[in-house]
């Protein structure tokens, strides 16, 4: 496969985060999608312990497993705590782009996407002194986690090297992004051209949100057991070191969910049970991306 992973190891883990915090549903509110009185300073600290609490616990488990990671960073998120968001950097972890204020590209206008591109390349850039090359579409209902039509042209004209999103047919494969895809419901779809940016895909099965914060509704979380969750996120592991040489997987993770303090425990035992098998690469998503050659 075109991606080729340093001597000697078998596969890549890449441990990624969504930096949302409070961003995501204050944006929610501003575009009308839960009403102004659903979400006032008691829910805003749901959001606000995911800085204040969840990243420094999950740092700590970071730094005692020697593991740098990814996080995908809304540019208001950079402007709030940018004393946060440096310490991340200069530890060595990636800071990568998830819009200004947790904005979904199909739910704008092409100026506005162009706009929230650079406001967060431009916050991220002043807090760590480097310009993101990774992006994740944040997730706004209805539109979802969805492109713009604009959006690839978008992210080649700025610099981007990769997306990490559910694009492309694969798990564990880092493939190119196809651009100008065409769907109909009465013929075959008409597929666009491959182009000089990269996807690395992300399973919502071995996403945070799914498995143990997404309930009733977004105030309302449900509780799952960690060792069900650990289960899942295990054998999928176990699937990707056993049948796909030279993968990588991925953990897409939240400091709001994953900060709590039963869930923080569980990054511990997964990063420790994958630290077990030989020859597995923990690498940032830029550093993944760097190893592919066409």
């Amino acid at each position: 496969m075109p991606t080729h992973l340093p001597d000697g190891k078998r596969c890549a883990v890449c441990v990624s985060f969504d930096t949302d915090c409070w961003s995501i549903m204050l944006r929610m509110r501003a575009v009308g999608l839960v009403s102004k009185g659903t979400y006032g300073p008691i829910n805003f600290a749901r959001g606000e312990f995911g800085a204040r609490v969840g990243i420094p616990r999950i740092m700590e488990v970071m730094d005692k497993h020697d593991v740098r990671g990814t996080w995908f960073t809304p540019g208001v998120i950079a402007d709030t705590y940018p004393e946060l968001i440096k310490q991340l950097s200069d530890k060595g972890h990636e800071i990568a782009h998830h819009g200004y204020f947790h904005e979904c590209p199909a739910s704008m206008t092409k100026t506005q996407e162009k706009a929230s591109f650079v406001k967060g390349i431009k916050a991220i850039e002043k807090v760590t002194g480097k310009k993101p090359q990774g992006y994740r579409v944040p997730f706004e209902i209805p539109n979802a986690s969805e492109l713009s039509q604009n959006s690839v042209k978008i992210m080649m004209d700025l610099g981007f090297k990769y997306i990490s999103q559910h694009m492309g047919p694969y798990d564990f494969r880092v493939s190119k992004v196809r651009d100008g895809d065409k769907y109909y419901y009465n013929r075959p779809p008409k597929f666009g051209k491959e182009v000089d940016l990269l996807n690395i895909p992300v399973n919502e099965l071995i996403e945070d949100d799914l498995a143990y914060f997404l309930g009733v509704n977004s105030f309302y979380p449900k509780l799952d057991n960690p060792s069900k969750v650990f289960e899942i996120w295990k054998m999928d592991f176990d699937y990707m070191y056993e049948h796909e040489p030279g993968g990588f997987y991925t953990l897409v993770l939240h400091p709001e969910s994953t900060g709590r303090a039963h869930r923080i425990m569980l990054l511990d035992q997964i990063i420790e049970y994958m630290k077990q098998k030989p020859d597995v690469w923990f690498c940032t998503m830029l550093d993944l991306a760097n190893t592919w050659r066409d």
